[in-house]
């Protein structure tokens, strides 16, 4: 099995990412793509009961991933500690996981998707739109879930080329099926959920073939009270996580209600925008992810001045590519509006919320990366309070206050105040001294328990 211990620090950290990221990017390039197309052959209500739709489906996704990086750090821990029999038991808490979680999710789904968004003030077509869409991506959640619990498990492993590869392909197909069903066909927006409904199931297909081949780890038994004790261990580990994804997705959805009286363009353009900030950010977020692998294997086998050497140059690396990254976005800023709609009021909005949110981008993306180092360590309620206090309580809170005197404009602002608050919080409870303190009393703990994950 591959490994995240051997080589020069930054240089193993981003050859680990950059597989990741091109995946990832590949999916976003899909998602944008899928955006420009609703929005041109289904129309603004398209677009905006998509918007409406993405704060549930990210609700039911995120926690899950929360979950899943339970797992992982758990997983990463046990790799750098050469624990190949615990590596089994985990993945076979992760499976049940993976069943019970996509179950619940497509019963709430198909029980409460027309009164969420009731919930968020959607009505009318869009919410009717936003429905039909919910419900074909529910069909298809053992296969989302799986193929997002198989990635994980693989890169845990320090495995993230095979993913890519899956995930590339797959992003592909779906663009084609997406095009099929929505442009050539007419299906709307249900034509968009299918394509990722049989996307996701040939991914899945396709990676567990391949991790069973290449991960043999069906010869090592394990009572159901041991696949147990390592499923609280990862939920303890991973709810925090959960809870602070949860609390985005919630948020998001507040925040559908707060925009939505701005108009149905305003709702679009939002979407778009942060799909694009997604794809943006997709550099750094899978550079966290790496990090967390990173530090959750080298501490798990105490190489702590290797740890805290990768996240230095880590942090290094992010202040430049989000410097080069923010200029081409602003410098771009009306050519991107005008990909995805025709629709003057719409594009100026894009517009608008580029140039006022991308010059202080560089606070987000310090932040996420500081938030990867932190769950590698086993710290995940830190990132946790971060989130209630940028997105909540600020975020949020200025956007509601805001959006009365200063409309679009309020709303937009508080976007890159909630990232200062974020960065500030995220460098305090990472600073060296609290950093010793905290992780290495955890590392005792972890001796002392005889748990080699948690460093």
């Amino acid at each position: 099995m591959p490994d995240l211990i051997g080589g020069k620090p930054l240089r193993t950290i981003v050859g680990f990412g950059v597989p990741i990221t091109i995946a990832n990017l590949a999916q976003q390039s899909y998602l944008l793509a899928d955006s420009a197309i609703v929005g041109h052959h289904v129309g603004i209500d398209g677009l905006a009961a998509v918007s409406a739709a993405q704060p549930i489906q990210y609700l039911a996704t995120s926690v899950f991933l929360g979950i899943v990086t339970g797992f992982a750090i758990r997983i990463a821990g046990m790799k750098g500690a050469g624990d190949e029999r615990g590596i089994a038991v985990a993945a076979k808490g992760l499976t049940v996981s993976v069943l019970t979680w996509s179950l619940l999710c497509t019963a709430v789904t198909f029980l409460l998707a027309e009164p969420l968004l009731s919930l968020m003030g959607i009505r009318g077509d869009v919410a009717v739109l936003g429905r039909q869409f919910l419900l074909i991506l529910a069909l298809g959640y053992v296969a989302t879930f799986g193929v997002s619990a198989v990635t994980v498990f693989a890169r845990s492993l320090g495995d993230s080329r095979r993913p890519m590869y899956v995930q590339v392909l797959g992003s592909g197909l779906n663009l084609a099926l997406a095009w099929l069903f929505v442009a050539v066909l007419g299906l709307g927006v249900r034509g968009a959920g299918l394509a990722t409904v049989i996307t996701d199931s040939v991914n899945l297909v396709v990676i567990l073939t391949y991790m069973r081949r290449r991960y043999p780890l069906a010869r090592h038994s394990a009572s159901w009270a041991e696949v147990w004790r390592e499923t609280k261990g990862a939920l303890g580990l991973g709810v925090p996580i959960a809870i602070q994804h949860g609390l985005i997705a919630v948020g998001v959805m507040v925040l559908v209600w707060i925009i939505q009286p701005l108009g149905t363009a305003v709702l679009a353009a939002v979407t778009v925008v942060s799909r694009l900030e997604t794809f943006t950010a997709m550099v750094f977020l899978d550079l966290s992810a790496a990090l967390t692998m990173f530090v959750a294997q080298n501490g798990a086998a105490g190489m702590h001045d290797r740890v805290r050497d990768g996240l230095r140059r880590s942090l290094f690396a992010t202040l430049g590519a989000t410097g080069v990254m923010s200029i081409v976005v602003l410098a771009a800023a009306d050519p991107i509006a005008l990909v995805f709609t025709r629709d003057d009021a719409t594009r100026d909005v894009i517009t608008r919320y580029i140039h006022l949110t991308y010059p202080f981008f560089l606070l987000y993306t310090v932040m996420v990366v500081l938030h990867g180092y932190l769950n590698g360590r086993g710290r995940t309620v830190a990132p946790l309070v971060c989130t209630v206090l940028s997105f909540v309580v600020v975020r949020m809170a200025l956007s509601y206050e805001l959006r009365g005197p200063y409309g679009l404009d309020g709303i937009i602002w508080a976007v890159p105040i909630g990232w200062l608050v974020g960065a500030i919080h995220s460098g305090i409870v990472t600073s060296p001294r609290r950093s010793r303190t905290r992780g290495g009393g955890r590392a005792q703990e972890s001796s002392d328990s005889r748990d080699p994950v948690i460093p």
